[in-house]
């Protein structure tokens, strides 16, 4: 199960209490994979949930919310992420209550209106976050780095939307609960995406999931402490290259003196030094500071003298 499977179940595992709230769940969703057609007796109103378990929760939800069951579900299979996707559709009255009783219609004089993104229905802050978990059930996906082996995944959170009004709405709202987002166009849908992994914590706590909140403190740990560690490879590795470069460059330095004069034209504790850094050429700066009893600045110092000597010649 990936990450973004496990927000969801983290969701469905948490029954709401309030009814305001279970209305403001079934709006999002709704909202996220509704659709709104015209029927025989009515209105007809359809959307769609992946696996068994989300579809009869959903469909109690209706039953306790609204008074009557769902009497249309039907399943198509959905071979890319092997699992059943069950659509559940309302018609006549049973349609038009839920349309208006969660504020997506409106009916008037002049006729049926579809209402705008937010309404009444998410005026409380409990409903705002029980409709975003409706959204990101039937419309939204996360991915955090090491889900795929083999692959480098980043951090990605989104959500698809069938029209634009209704991402850049949802981005304004998270916005105001400094969760910042941005929209892009696929195909014919609007999709909403954080890329950040703080504000992917933020908006999963928004929802909220807060077992799903600390697998991913673990997971951005534990990525820190990686790109630490690997930060340091790097690093030392580059020390060690540097120190090698350094190395050849002395060597390359006493090998010309001892062609053009010999080491013996070099002063008494040049030339000890000279001979050192040839006979133990694996030591350290320190070890071999260390082996002719001299402190590191002053073999450093040493070392640059000869290789200016050397320059001369």
């Amino acid at each position: 199960m990936n990450f973004g499977e496990s927000i969801k179940e983290e969701i469905f595992s948490k029954p709401l209490k309030e009814n305001h709230c279970k209305k403001a769940f079934l709006a999002g969703i709704i909202r996220g994979s509704g659709v709104l057609f015209e029927a025989e007796n009515g209105y007809g109103l359809s959307f769609k949930i992946a696996g068994e378990r989300r579809a009869i929760i959903v469909a109690d939800l209706i039953r306790e919310t609204f008074g009557f069951d769902v009497r249309e579900i039907s399943v198509e299979e959905d071979r890319l992420n092997a699992r059943d996707v069950f659509e559940i559709s309302l018609t006549g009255e049973e349609a038009r209550k839920v349309l208006l009783d969660l504020g997506i219609i409106k009916e008037s004089r002049e006729g049926t209106s579809v209402l705008g993104f937010f309404g009444e229905i998410t005026d409380r802050e409990c409903c705002f976050r029980a409709f975003l978990r409706g959204l990101f059930v039937v419309s939204g996906s996360c991915t955090v780095p090491g889900e795929n082996s083999g692959e480098k995944t980043g951090y990605h959170l989104e959500l698809c939307f069938s029209h634009s009004v209704s991402a850049e709405l949802t981005a304004k709202e998270l916005f105001k609960r400094n969760i910042k987002s941005n929209i892009t166009r696929r195909k014919s849908d609007y999709v909403l995406y954080i890329k950040s992994a703080d504000g992917i914590k933020d908006f999963i706590a928004a929802l909220p999931a807060p077992v799903s909140v600390l697998k991913l403190t673990d997971i951005m740990i534990e990525r820190e402490i990686l790109n630490v560690s690997n930060r340091r490879k790097n690093c030392d590795l580059g020390n060690v290259n540097r120190q090698i470069e350094a190395q050849e460059k002395i060597l390359a330095a006493i090998n010309k003196i001892e062609k053009e004069r010999g080491v013996d034209f070099l002063k008494p504790d040049l030339k000890a030094t000279a001979n050192a850094r040839k006979k133990f050429a694996d030591d350290t700066l320190s070890e071999l500071a260390a082996r002719l009893s001299i402190t590191k600045s002053c073999l450093n110092h040493r070392l640059r003298k000869i290789a200016e000597i050397a320059e001369k010649l």
